[in-house]
């Protein structure tokens, strides 16, 4: 497996990941805390659809001033019922919420996702999430297909391998039938709340297959950051390949440049959504990018 970063998770980033019930690493040399939740298990297109890509929380903090202040950012996937008592209580503590919408189309049950940011100390950060997740239902939702696998077939694997090539992604993993692929696009340098911004929660790409059938196909999905002038040409492109643009919106306020953000799926041949995939990102900006 290849990394988006070599540094062990310090002290502090262990802490932060502790009190919000997330596996800590270091991604762009940004703390980011992941998880799942997995008492939600969603079918998309009609296919069993467990992934990060579906399922995720994840919070990061970065770029700590002398007071112990950093950027904040989270996001988690959520159901309707919940969304409002989750943002009152991100309200009454002061958390700026900054988007709440789909990411995908033709899901069971309907999977919202909310975003939310700070400038603050990142451990009073962790807290004030915790007691907004802590709201969140528990019970199972849906019913789950997941079974515990012993390993990944060997073709399994060098599908994966070769799906992770064409997308030239930084770090990749095949776990319980699901291959994800993950990079950053790191030549957007950001800043949001006036600070700048490295997390992978800013600047992400990720592309995943799951649900793989006996005829070679697979529920395939993708995501990435993108420049509002590099939208309309990228819908283009995934559109002249019948992949399916689900949603394109902000996750964030108050950055700069404007990041928007764009999903897209299709039940498909792994390689083939692959290739597709990677042309459509071919009309993305190589240079740098940087605040106005």
């Amino acid at each position: 497996m290849n990394s988006m970063g070599n540094m062990q998770p310090d002290t502090l980033c262990q802490e932060f990941a502790e009190i919000l019930g997330a596996t800590p690493s270091v991604i762009n040399g940004v703390c980011t805390a992941t998880s799942f939740r997995t008492n939600l298990h969603p079918v998309v297109l009609g296919r069993r659809a467990e992934s990060f890509m579906f399922v995720p929380q994840a919070f990061s903090f970065e770029h700590l001033d002398q007071e112990g202040k950093g950027l904040c950012l989270g996001e988690t996937v959520i159901l309707q019922n919940e969304i409002n008592p989750f943002i009152s209580s991100l309200r009454e503590d002061e958390i700026i919420v900054t988007a709440l919408h789909n990411h995908w189309l033709f899901d069971e049950p309907r999977l919202m996702y909310i975003h939310f940011e700070s400038v603050e100390e990142p451990l009073s950060f962790a807290r004030k999430v915790r007691r907004a997740l802590d709201l969140l239902t528990t019970r199972n939702i849906g019913r789950s297909k997941r079974t515990t696998r012993q390993g990944a077939t060997k073709r399994e694997e060098e599908l994966c391998e070769e799906f992770n090539n064409i997308l030239e992604g930084s770090m990749h993993t095949f776990e319980n039938g699901v291959c994800t692929v993950m990079k950053s696009r790191t030549n957007i340098m950001p800043r949001v709340l006036g600070r700048r911004g490295r997390s992978f929660l800013l600047i992400p790409q990720m592309f995943t297959f799951e649900s793989l059938t006996s005829d070679g196909r697979a529920l395939c999905s993708g995501e990435t950051v993108i420049l509002e002038e590099e939208l309309n040409p990228f819908i283009s492109r995934l559109r002249e390949h019948d992949i399916i643009v689900t949603a394109f919106h902000n996750h964030w306020l108050f950055d700069n440049p404007r990041l928007m953000y764009i999903h897209f799926e299709k039940v498909d041949h792994p390689i083939k959504f692959a290739n597709d995939t990677k042309d459509a990102l071919m009309v993305l900006i190589t240079r740098k990018i940087r605040p106005s």
